[in-house]
């Protein structure tokens, strides 16, 4: 596995709520500079919000799609539940479920205010995102966890800026309906 010590030191820590030092991009354009290929191949196929296929040949990608598509399935089941209807159309491949997840799902849903929703929701992928981290200092797991939150820091600028509340609006519309 390599390291890249030199990168790692040279970024700005990250904390849930503040302002992104540099965009999604950049930071991407800065690892060009540093990565070997299949580690910048790994970087560039980060998202908070993965595809539906959860595998991956990364291991880590591979957890992080897995604890997502799990908190989703069990908001799915939750909503789905609340509103009486049929889970089954809203969950993706199935994953083992996990019982605190589902109480925070469930916990989710009874909230009124979509947008601490939506902070609660993201907070809970940043502590995930921490725990993943942990022990990984200078590796390429460091920085799939730094570009995972990285994105959530530009998502929550995006809903900050002008229109993002909109942005917002529309999808708890959608969900509503």
């Amino acid at each position: 596995m390599s390291e890249y010590y030199y990168l790692v030191a040279s970024l700005p820590m990250l904390e849930f709520g503040n302002m992104k030092p540099f965009s999604c991009g950049d930071f991407l354009i800065r690892c060009r500079e540093h990565l070997n290929t299949i580690d910048m191949a790994t970087l560039e196929r980060v998202s908070i919000a993965p595809q539906e296929d959860p595998d991956d040949p990364s291991p880590t990608l591979r957890e992080w799609k897995t604890f997502e598509v799990t908190l989703r399935n069990d908001l799915a089941r939750a909503r789905a539940a609340k509103k009486g209807k049929d889970p089954a159309p809203y969950i993706r491949k199935e994953e083992s479920p996990d019982p605190f997840m589902a109480g925070f799902a469930h916990w989710l849903t009874e909230q009124e205010d979509p947008l601490e929703v939506e902070r609660s929701f993201d907070k809970f992928r940043w502590e995930r995102i921490e725990e993943i981290k942990k022990g990984h200092y200078f590796d390429i797991v460091h920085l799939i966890t730094y570009a995972l939150q990285l994105q959530i820091i530009e998502w929550w600028e995006m809903l900050n800026s002008k229109g993002g509340m909109e942005v917002l609006q529309e999808l708890v519309t959608k969900e509503t309906a």
